[in-house]
């Protein structure tokens, strides 16, 4: 193992959100497994000293190792809010001693984050952008918004991405009821009760369909909508699940739901896509890089549940449609957001910020006997 290493900051890996899943997708794809990646908690989200104890533990540890001249790279993962000041301080003493930086921006509501803030939190926002070696935009659009606001940012896309093996043997069989399936944080700003008043004008017209939510946050508002509007024999909440539960999930759907307002590209969707499933959202973020309407899904205007409605009910009332969408999906999950479609140019990116040691993908045939070393 090198003395010089890449220091990966961002949320712990058995937490809940994007952050935590793109980690340990990282982890599935070996990029931690020869010692060219330290990865390095900077919270979870299990309790408020879990958002403050590793925070200052991260601070000591990276701050020490850049001193020491350990430290040949940092990858920051940052989102909004307490995320990005985190980050923000964390990163200060590396543009300092001349390690470069790469912001990974995450969050949906980060846009809104820089509107919305005052001077100073708007010029920290842009020298993060500034100065960062690089900052990763999950999608062309947003990659836009940060030239826009930093016009002196190097900005380059990286998709999410899953590994592409671990569901390569996925039953693409549909379930004989067909079901609508939402993963995520219950709110307003996915779509959820948007989803639930189209729900209640699919169970019209096709009266056997039923709706499976899994995930937390407005749980007794929804629960109180779907009694309100009559769904409790067709809506079943399952709560926050894991990975069996997920699994399980997915192979019941005809369709994954997620009618967000903001995004930037949600894991679920890629999730859905790699188990060949057909895919309804909206036009925002990455999602439209993602989902091509009439080929692996289709895309409503965020807020129009009657749209909304009308798309869901043209999958579940047509199986074959339903598993056409599912295949092209799996297709363009392959092509565009798997692991071996996006991890080398992560590579790469370190590469040319002179990184000697980098880290053997191993899902990657073509890059694992080349990667080792620039």
């Amino acid at each position: 193992m090198t003395e010089r290493q890449i220091w990966m900051v961002g949320t712990a890996p058995e937490g809940k959100g994007g952050i935590a899943t793109v980690i340990r997708q990282y982890q599935t794809a070996g990029l931690f497994n020869n010692g060219a990646v330290r990865f390095l908690a900077s919270h979870h989200d299990r309790s408020f000293w879990g958002r403050v104890l590793p925070f200052f533990k991260a601070c000591g540890s990276l701050w020490l190792a850049m001193c020491l001249q350990r430290v040949s790279l940092v990858h920051a993962h940052t989102s909004h809010s307490g995320s990005f000041w985190r980050k923000f301080f964390l990163l200060w003493p590396a543009f300092l001693l001349k390690v470069p930086v790469v912001v990974h921006l995450h969050g949906s509501d980060f846009e809104a984050f820089y509107a919305d803030g005052g001077r100073w939190r708007q010029a920290c926002i842009r020298h993060l952008f500034q100065h960062a070696f690089r900052v990763l935009a999950l999608s062309r659009e947003w990659r836009t918004w940060v030239l826009k606001v930093q016009p002196q940012a190097k900005v380059d896309i990286v998709f999410n991405s899953l590994s592409a093996k671990e569901n390569s043997n996925w039953s693409t069989l549909l379930a004989n009821q067909p079901a609508v399936l939402f993963l995520g944080r219950i709110g307003d700003r996915k779509g959820t009760f948007d989803l639930l008043n189209a729900f209640a004008e699919v169970l019209q017209r096709i009266p056997d369909a039923c709706l499976l939510v899994g995930g937390d946050g407005e749980v007794e508002k929804f629960k109180a909508e779907t009694l309100r509007l009559g769904l409790s024999h067709a809506v079943h909440y399952v709560g926050w699940v894991n990975a069996e539960q997920k699994e399980q999930l997915f192979q019941r759907a005809w369709v994954f739901a997620l009618p967000s307002y903001h995004e930037g590209l949600p894991m679920a969707i890629l999730e859905a896509m790699a188990r060949s499933r057909a895919v309804v959202s909206c036009p925002i973020g990455g999602i439209a890089e993602a989902v091509e309407h009439g080929v692996t899904g289709l895309l409503v205007h965020p807020g129009n549940a009657s749209e909304l409605a009308d798309s869901l009910t043209e999958i579940l009332g047509d199986r074959e449609l339903a598993h056409r969408f599912g295949q092209n999906a799996r297709l363009a999950f392959e092509a565009k957001f798997s692991n071996d479609a996006n991890l080398p140019k992560l590579l790469d990116i370190y590469r040319q910020a002179n990184v000697r040691e980098l880290p053997v993908l191993k899902n990657d045939s073509t890059h694992s006997a080349t990667s080792r070393h620039s």
